[in-house]
């Protein structure tokens, strides 16, 4: 990895600060501070370049190396922390870090800003660029804005840069390669040349023009031994949180888990399995324990929450948190189709690369067919069908634990009867008082029979099923969801 004091000499080997860089000595206004993150964060992105700098200690006509008495770790804004107030004032794709060296026995800065992703980085709400060493709001120079909106619509986070410069030593040192190997079912490469070109022909790793490497977001996320060595995407690392009740109120145990994805799942769903209820049945003549929640559910929520995620949202995390009466599944990013539309849809992804190659180590399912699996193994054990929430602030997954159909509200009632009409749809077949009377698991009796009807009508009323032939008698109807 490139050392901190290298980084100075060469950015102060530049004849005029450039639109990705700048020096200063002392100077550490606040607002000064998140406009330059907004503005160089913009112009790295407009140029093609991963990442942009501001140094302190440099003097910004001669680039002599003065030293600096900036420490942000310790400025404070109104009794708040500098790096904590630029996060509040910055949009939410703003992604930065301080550091800090020696060179030539003088303390530097180095404040390391990583181009914008998806949209413009705002500060204060106003968008900023760099025109040459000078700071510019944005809507001032459309020239510049119209270019950079057309990096931004054809960037692929996936295979930006999580960590640059490294070395195939580096690469070995942060990567779990060996897990890669195993999970693909590749041989082992005869030498070390053939285990980069290997991890560049699978996208985690880009072989670099000076010769050493970048690891990939894709690289990183799912094989990082380490996911806090990666300043970018450190947040990324799921989180399990255990709650004594149904509130956040009281936390029973947290934990996370900074391997990647593909190399902490099976675990993961082990560790979150452990935390859940189970009851004891009797199963001919023996007592055996029976989950409270669907396995198969979890896996296919928590794999999509994996690989559906916003990246290039920086103000979210990737965590399941389980209640006692639930266990939600978040991840950033909106939905990228409506929930209305789960099973039977067009698939699409917003990690294309990362959904093929975790399909490929067959930890996911082929595209379209998760949500399926979701229902089948909830109505298999007459488990209520997981329910979707999706903003811009990101997506929840809800499990709720067995309930009797007494017990459920209206809205779960109408939820679980229009995903069964979706689910026989999709099967072929099509709903009916006699199908969703077992699919709750209810005896077939009149007044079970009259509630079915009731709840049939109503999900109807609402537009969200149809009948398939109106001229057939009222007790013969057959229904398919309104999209159908």
């Amino acid at each position: 990895m490139k050392d901190l004091g290298t980084l100075v000499k060469e950015l102060t080997n530049y004849q005029v600060e450039q639109q990705w860089l700048e020096f200063k000595h002392n100077s550490c206004e606040p607002t000064m501070i998140g406009e330059r993150i907004s503005a160089i964060a913009n112009s790295a992105a407009m140029l093609e370049r991963s990442c942009g700098y501001m140094v302190w200690g440099i003097d910004d006509v001669t680039h002599e190396v003065l030293g600096t008495t900036f420490k942000p770790e310790i400025q404070k804004v109104k009794g708040q922390e500098l790096k904590s107030w630029l996060h509040n004032n910055l949009s939410d794709n703003a992604e930065f870090e301080f550091s800090e060296t020696i060179v030539d026995g003088c303390r530097s800065v180095i404040l390391t800003i990583y181009a914008s992703k998806h949209h413009p980085v705002a500060f204060q709400n106003c968008e900023y660029i760099r025109d040459g060493s000078y700071t510019k709001k944005l809507m001032d120079r459309p020239q510049m804005a119209s270019k950079l909106w057309l990096v931004l619509n054809s960037q692929n986070t996936e295979m930006m840069a999580a960590s640059e410069d490294c070395s195939p030593e580096d690469v070995r040192r942060l990567l779990a390669y060996d897990s890669l190997l195993m999970m693909l079912n590749l041989p082992e490469p005869t030498n070390e040349q053939s285990l980069m070109d290997l991890l560049v022909d699978n996208d985690v790793i880009m072989k670099q023009d000076n010769g050493l490497y970048s690891i990939t977001f894709l690289g990183a996320l799912l094989f990082a031994k380490d996911l806090s060595k990666f300043n970018r995407i450190g947040r990324k690392a799921l989180r399990i949180i255990k709650y004594n009740g149904a509130s956040k109120s009281d936390i029973a145990r947290q934990e996370q888990d900074v391997r990647g994805y593909a190399i902490g799942l099976e675990d993961n769903i082990r560790t979150l399995m452990l935390m859940l209820p189970s009851s004891e049945v009797i199963v001919t003549g023996k007592a055996e324990m029976k989950e409270q929640y669907s396995v198969v559910a979890i896996r296919e929520i928590l794999t999509n929450a994996m690989i559906h995620q916003d990246l290039g949202t920086s103000g979210m995390n990737l965590a399941i948190e389980v209640f006692s009466n639930r266990v939600e599944i978040s991840n950033p990013g909106s939905m990228l189709i409506d929930k209305e539309r789960l099973i039977d849809a067009a698939p699409r992804s917003r990690n294309e690369k990362i959904a093929t190659i975790m399909r490929r180590m067959k930890l996911c399912e082929e595209l379209g067919s998760g949500w399926d699996k979701i229902v089948e193994s909830c109505e298999k054990e007459t488990f209520p069908v997981p329910t979707v929430y999706s903003d811009d602030n990101g997506t929840r997954v809800v499990l709720t634990a067995p309930i009797t159909y007494a017990d459920m509200s209206s809205d779960e009632r109408l939820w679980n009867c229009y995903m069964h009409a979706c689910y026989c749809f999709s099967k072929g077949g099509f709903l009916t008082n006699s199908s969703l009377r077992d699919r709750f698991g209810l005896e077939k009796n009149n007044s079970n029979t009259v509630q079915m009807s009731n709840l049939i009508r109503d999900a109807k009323s609402k537009g969200m099923i149809k009948v398939v032939d109106e001229n057939t008698s009222t007790r013969m109807f057959r229904y398919i969801p309104f999209w159908a």
